[in-house]
């Protein structure tokens, strides 16, 4: 039989028998007693606890979206190494949530990727002040921490100074500002690479003794080594030939030597990659350089130049991840602008293989 009237929604709070509204009688007995008496007429009672509630209203919603597309889809884009995803994915958001700058890392992460996934959306302005707002955050309670690296931080460090470089390589790519050359950024690299180092360096024994998750993820990371291919080390050999010739690269013997150890450091580098080790060990390099070849970097001196072309090849591999996409060939075409045009036969491989258009 058809009835007369709207059909009253089973989880609206209706009227008791007795005209007094039930959320208003409910309310006004919660604070006047703790005993109630079940109303008959409000089917969601029963998740009602009854009990004062002081959680905030504001649920920061945006955070919590970037949390979830780190969780889901920026962590996979940290590095190409199951093992090193699975702990970014799991064990990283843990350590997370007692340590608030590697939460602000991750969290500046995932806004960069969206950046990058929404050049074009309405919306890519305000992940952009996201980036920007939990990077710097993160980077100032960093910054705290480093100088009282400890056993119950050691991990969050690690963690943290392993996405540094992903996000520096992000800042570049989602606000488009230079405000250095790619050869000075190469620096901040090398800072950078230093940084994990040396934390590594300090927290080792307090991860071999604590069951920690970070000496098997970069265990992971290692396979045995193969030999070169033919045509990497003929290439290589002309690296250290050239290097030789102290009338024709104007080095010292000690600037000799840096070169020297900067080029086998190269070899090992490349031999690593080849054997299938996590392309992230490409920053192995910058680490092991000395100083005299950094300083001889920083004056644009040609040897140091030539290698660090080369060292293109090997960051060009990572160019398939967004955060690092156009950087290498940006770098290896200041490196050819800055050389004088007789040494440009000298980084001709590295030219023809990354493809430097209008360089060769």
């Amino acid at each position: 039989m058809a009835q007369n009237g709207p059909v009253q929604h089973s989880f609206r709070r209706v009227s008791s028998a007795n005209g007094v509204n039930t959320t208003e009688s409910a309310q006004t007995s919660h604070s006047a007693s703790p005993t109630l008496t079940p109303p008959d007429s409000d089917p969601l009672y029963i998740l009602d606890p009854q009990r004062n509630g002081h959680l905030p209203s504001d649920l920061h919603l945006r955070d919590l979206e970037l949390m979830h597309h780190y969780s889901t889809v920026s962590y996979r884009t940290i590095s190409n190494h199951s093992e090193f995803m699975d702990s970014f994915q799991f064990q990283v958001p843990k350590i997370a949530l007692s340590h608030p700058f590697l939460m602000h890392g991750l969290l500046a992460l995932s806004a960069s990727h969206l950046v990058h996934l929404t050049k074009d959306s309405e919306r890519v302005k305000e992940y952009e002040e996201l980036a920007f707002g939990h990077q710097t955050l993160a980077l100032r309670l960093f910054r705290r921490e480093l100088d009282n690296i400890t056993p119950s931080n050691s991990e969050a460090m690690f963690a943290f100074a392993s996405i540094a470089t992903v996000l520096a390589f992000a800042s570049l790519q989602t606000t488009g500002v230079q405000a250095l050359t790619p050869i000075d950024e190469m620096f901040q690299i090398y800072n950078l690479t230093r940084g994990v180092s040396e934390i590594l360096e300090t927290s080792n024994l307090w991860f071999k003794t604590s069951n920690s998750w970070v000496p098997n993820v970069l265990a992971s990371m290692r396979t045995p080594e193969k030999p070169l291919p033919a045509n990497i080390e003929e290439n290589i050999s002309l690296l250290f030939k050239l290097n030789l010739d102290l009338t024709v690269t104007g080095q010292t013997i000690e600037e000799t030597a840096a070169s020297e150890n900067a080029i086998r450091e190269l070899s090992t580098t490349f031999q690593q990659v080849h054997s299938g080790f996590a392309i992230v060990c490409a920053f192995r390099w910058p680490i092991c350089v000395g100083p005299i070849f950094i300083s001889n970097l920083r004056d644009r001196r040609p040897m140091a130049l030539i290698l660090l072309a080369h060292y293109c090849i090997l960051l060009h591999k990572m160019d398939d991840f967004w955060w690092m996409k156009g950087w290498p060939r940006r770098l290896l075409h200041s490196i050819y602008t800055t050389l004088d045009p007789s040494w440009k036969d000298a980084i001709r491989w590295p030219v023809e293989l990354i493809g430097l258009s209008g360089s060769a």
